[in-house]
This record gives structure tokens, sequence and C-alpha cells, in this order.
């Protein structure tokens, strides 16, 4: 069956027979406003859409997702392995060998420096015999929010419209991290369908961006910590963040969930206020170099990597 297997580019021909099966293979989490933010959002690099066809008919639909890093002050182009799905009759056939194969060949074709993503138990065997490496395992954090009263310091905070900044806040030094841009923050966090929350915190010419999604876990209400922008690491000021934080989230939810990179300033900052370890919840990072130009003891060094959740496309 496998030789009768033709691995195709997407097309607008693919569309409504894509979602289709995304929508059969993630009920209640895969839709049609869903794929039209994650594909075809207007500023965005184009993703990479491979669609196996067994005479005729998509039997296997997989992406990748364009992402701009900066490390030091050079610029790569990264490619997550997004959302895929395989007709239950087809799994198991060696399908997946060669839709990355496929993959490989059209990142050399666009100049793309690495793929990365984190996989599920379900495929992560797979990618690593694709060629891919891990590389970190993000253990998840608790936070348990504490009701303050009435704030006894000088800094503003409250619940933003819309991602404001113009350009990335947060450049760790020799870090590999994603460019928080103006038009990331709109594509990531301001035209989601799942509808974020951006709360900025500001005293004295500092800033700190918290985004988070409430969300119910297992009947438990929680917020989920994607992404935290800062531009001081003064202990107090990283203090009164939090208890902004905390305020506006105390009498909502249970906990504040995230991870984090710990050995960089943000993570260190982070750590103290995430005490909580959650075993046997984490992410794993996956990464497979494309660029004969990126160095690999770069690329797959867990030292050099600066991630918290929002880099997790289906998050």
């Amino acid at each position: 069956m496998t030789d009768e297997i033709v691995i195709e580019a997407y097309e607008n021909k693919d569309r409504e027979e894509c979602i289709r099966l995304l929508a059969a293979t993630f009920p209640g989490t895969s839709d049609e406003e869903t794929f039209k933010w994650r594909f075809e959002s207007e500023g965005r690099l184009y993703p990479i859409i491979l669609c196996a066809k067994h005479h005729g008919e998509i039997v296997s639909f997989n992406s990748w997702i364009p992402w701009e890093f900066a490390y030091g002050k050079k610029t790569y182009l990264g490619y997550q392995s997004g959302e895929s799905a395989t007709h239950a009759a087809y799994r198991g056939k060696g399908i997946f060998k060669k839709v990355v194969r496929h993959a490989d060949q059209v990142a050399h074709q666009r100049g793309i420096d690495f793929f990365f993503g984190f996989p599920n138990s379900l495929s992560y065997h797979s990618f690593i015999k694709s060629g891919y490496r891990p590389v970190e395992t993000y253990r998840y954090a608790l936070r348990l929010p504490r009701p303050f009263g009435k704030r006894k310091h000088a800094g503003m905070g409250g619940l933003a419209r819309q991602w404001h900044f113009e350009d990335a806040m947060l450049m760790q030094d020799d870090r590999i991290t994603p460019m928080v841009t103006r038009l990331y923050g709109k594509w990531r966090y301001d035209n989601n369908p799942k509808g974020y929350e951006v709360h900025v915190y500001e005293e004295d010419g500092s800033h700190a961006v918290f985004v988070l999604l409430r969300c119910i876990r297992k009947g438990i209400p929680e917020a989920l910590l994607l992404d935290c922008q800062l531009t001081n690491y003064n202990d107090l000021f990283v203090e009164h963040a939090f208890r902004h934080i905390d305020t506006a989230f105390s009498r909502r939810v249970c906990y504040i969930r995230t991870f984090f990179s710990g050995n960089t300033d943000r993570g260190r900052a982070l750590r103290k206020y995430f005490p909580i370890c959650v075993k046997g919840k984490y992410q794993i990072l996956i990464v497979k170099n494309i660029s004969d130009s990126l160095d690999s003891n770069i690329i797959y060094n867990t030292n050099n990597w600066d991630l918290m959740p929002h880099c997790v496309d289906w998050l």
C-alpha cells in the first residue's frame, strides 16, 4: 500500500477534506476557525503542508508552522511540527517516514534552518527515527495565586485589549528564543480563537507582560501562563508584577501552570514564583538541523534555548 501513497503539497482544493480529517482526529479542538488562524493568517510566512493521498483521497495531513528565532545578533527560521492527522486505516503503514523525507526537501528549497516540535507520546519515536533529536524536557511548575488587598506599590497593571509592543521585548543574551514582535503578537494572541488574556504591568518605566489562557482541566479551573516578557529582573519589580497577576486570578482559578528554561535570567526569576513541580507533566523539545550553515553544537545544546508554552503551537 505504501508504494501507492503519493505525497503532495497542499492546495486550496484540498481545504475542506483536510478540515474534515483534522476534525475527525481531534474532535472539539480542530475546526475551520482554527485552521484559518493557523494556516491562512495574513502577513505570516507560508507553512509547509503536505497531504498523503491514496487513489486521490487524502489519508494523511501533516504541517510545519514558521517561527522566527533570534540567537545573539542573528535570526534563524525554524518550522514547528504542527497539526498532523492520519486516517485510522492508514496508520502504521510508513506514511510518516515518506512525509518527513518530502518535508526535508522542501526545507532545503526554502532555506529553512531547522525543524522543531513538542511531540506527544504516540509520535515521539517516529520523529526520532526520522532524524530529530531530543534537546530538552520542560517540566510544568505551578503557582497558587494569593489574594492581595490594596497594593502598596506605585505600579499600574491591567488587561490589555491587544498586544501592543513594537518589537521583541525580551532578547536573552546568547539564547535561541522566538522573535516576539508586534506581528507575532497579533497572530499568536490577538487573532487566536482560543481567547488569551494579555496582562500588562508597568512600574517606573519597567514593563511586564503576561499572556494567560483560562481553562478547565479535569474539572478544575486553571490558568496556563504562555508567555512572560520582562524588561527588568529586579526582585522587587518582579514581585510587584506577580502580585498583579495574583490579584487578577486568585478568585478565578485554583492554580497557574507554566514551564520555562531554568538557566536564563527569566527562568531564574520565574522559578521563585512557580515552586511546585508537577510530576509526570512535561513537554519534550525535539530539533532537527536542516541548514549546513547552522552549527549543530548550538542547535542541539540544551543551554542555548529559552522557551515557554507559547512556543507550543497547539496550546
